[in-house]
C-alpha cells in the first residue's frame, strides 16, 4: 500500500505520538513513590479537583504543606513519619512523586491517565 505526502506524515506523526505516551506512561509508572515512602514529595490528584478538597485530603493525610505547584491539583508536601505516599493515596491523590523527569503539568495528566488504567487492573 503507497501512502500520498500527507498520509504518510499523518501516519508517521501519529505513530511518533504513541510511542511518546507509551514512553511517558512507562517514565510515569516507574516514577511513582511505593506506598511506605516519606520525606519531600508532589502529591497529584485528579486535574479539577477543588483547592479546598486537595488542602482537606493532605491534612487528613497528615502532610506538612510546603507549597502548591502552580496547578491546583499538585502539591509539594513532606512527612518525616513512613508511610505519607499510602495515606495520600488512600486520601484521592493519583500518586506522589519525588522529582520529576518532566513538567507537572505533563505528570499531572500521566498519573491521571495512570490512575485510570491501574483502576482496570485485576
Amino acid at each position: 500500500m503507497k501512502l500520498s505526502g500527507h498520509r504518510l506524515a499523518l501516519a508517521l506523526f501519529a505513530g511518533v505520538i504513541a510511542a511518546w505516551l507509551i514512553g511517558m506512561a512507562v517514565v510515569m509508572r516507574h516514577a511513582a513513590l511505593p506506598a511506605d515512602a516519606s520525606g519531600t514529595m508532589l502529591a497529584v490528584f485528579e486535574p479539577g479537583t477543588p483547592e479546598d478538597q486537595v488542602f482537606a485530603a493532605l491534612t487528613r493525610a497528615d502532610a506538612r504543606i510546603l507549597k502548591p505547584s502552580g496547578l491546583s491539583f499538585i502539591w509539594v508536601v513532606s512527612s518525616d513519619e513512613p508511610g505519607l505516599a499510602g495515606r495520600l493515596q488512600r486520601e484521592g491523590a493519583l500518586g506522589a512523586y519525588r522529582e520529576l523527569p518532566v513538567s507537572p503539568v505533563i505528570a499531572g495528566c500521566f498519573a491521571f491517565a495512570d490512575a485510570k488504567v491501574a483502576s482496570f487492573a485485576p
